[in-house]
């Protein structure tokens, strides 16, 4: 098996206007809307197989699988064959090639393998999804659930959320030690990432991917706090969503770099309190980008330590205003109310 080379772009949203659905109810109120006894709520989510429409068809009908799968996703599936795998053209007739090409692709073909084998038919995530959405549904009942789509991006894309689809690149939860990921190239896909394409990290990294997309204002050009105290409410919600999932998953940490934030929290704020209010795409990126670890701080520390931070600050927030519910969170634009709460340990 060569060496595979794909985007190293593991989250990609279909939209770039997100909407948020979060007015103000009466009846939704503070502490006992955050502890959702989701009990009475009742909710069928199938994680529907994409990937094993295409894989698992006759190499020999794959004209009619096709056309079964765009009756059956419909615009979704033109975005997975046009924008994530990046063929053809829906319409055009050397579709059915290209897709036998691919799934019957020895590489690709033993990545498929190591999604069945691996993740099987899912059933334990999709109680996870479920229990997560129904926990959504009680905090806002108004908020959309989304069909679940899993498919094989080949490596492009691991999340993709759209209006109303929850997409998700199987291949990219199969294990960091599974031989697929060890022929992944290193320029393409280097440790760090690697590193976390564990089975665990599949329903985090969706439902996280959802709520940034739907949930969460666009703050392109807002200054350090702002973009701070946005992660946070997500990652807070997130928190809510899967109280049973490790930190370290949900936040997309090893734990060694969980227990290194914890033990440094002090330190961090220090290292990023002179320029909270700066809106230097530098500073933003510093603390919300991506990386093995965070520019100017130890290489102990990890990327995207914003998350953290935000977290941090929002759920000190959330404790001081025990009243407050998340429809009232989410509402909330000013950034420097949750910044009074704040005190770093």
């Amino acid at each position: 098996m060569k060496a595979i080379k794909g985007k190293v772009l593991s989250f990609r949203s279909a939209k770039a206007v997100l909407y948020v659905g979060i007015f103000l109810l009466a009846a939704c109120t503070g502490k006992a809307d955050r502890q959702a006894d989701i009990s009475s709520i009742e909710l069928d989510l199938p994680l529907e197989r994409l990937d094993r429409a295409l894989f698992h068809a006759p190499s020999d009908s794959m004209a009619s699988a096709s056309l079964r799968a765009y009756a059956e996703y419909g615009e979704f599936y033109r975005l997975y064959i046009e924008d994530i795998l990046q063929g053809a053209p829906l319409g055009d007739p050397r579709l059915p090639i290209i897709l036998s090409r691919f799934t019957l692709d020895p590489d690709w073909r033993s990545v498929q393998q190591a999604i069945d084998s691996v993740l099987g038919d899912m059933e334990p995530e999709q109680r996870r999804f479920e229990d997560a959405f129904k926990r959504l549904k009680l905090l806002f009942p108004d908020s959309l659930v989304p069909r679940i789509i899993v498919f094989n991006s080949g490596f492009n894309y691991g999340v993709t959320p759209t209006d109303s689809v929850l997409g998700i690149g199987a291949e990219w939860f199969i294990g960091s030690d599974h031989p697929v990921v060890g022929y992944l190239a290193p320029e393409a896909f280097p440790q760090y990432v690697k590193d976390r394409m564990m089975p665990p990290m599949l329903v985090p990294s969706a439902i996280k991917g959802w709520l940034l997309i739907h949930y969460t204002r666009d703050v392109q050009g807002a200054d350090v706090l702002t973009n701070l105290v946005e992660v946070g409410k997500a990652m807070a919600l997130l928190d809510a969503l899967l109280p049973d999932t490790e930190a370290r998953y949900k936040f997309a940490f090893s734990q060694e770099q969980l227990e290194w934030c914890e033990a440094n929290e002090l330190a961090i704020w220090k290292s990023i309190v002179e320029r909270l209010f700066s809106k230097n795409a530098a500073d933003v990126g510093r603390l919300m980008n991506d990386g093995p670890f965070t520019n100017g701080l130890p290489r102990e520390s990890p990327g995207h330590l914003g998350e953290w931070i935000g977290y941090r600050m929002v759920k000190a927030y959330l404790k001081a205003n025990p009243d407050v519910s998340f429809q009232q969170l989410f509402a909330l634009d000013d950034a420097k109310t949750v910044l009074k709460n704040y005190k770093p340990n």
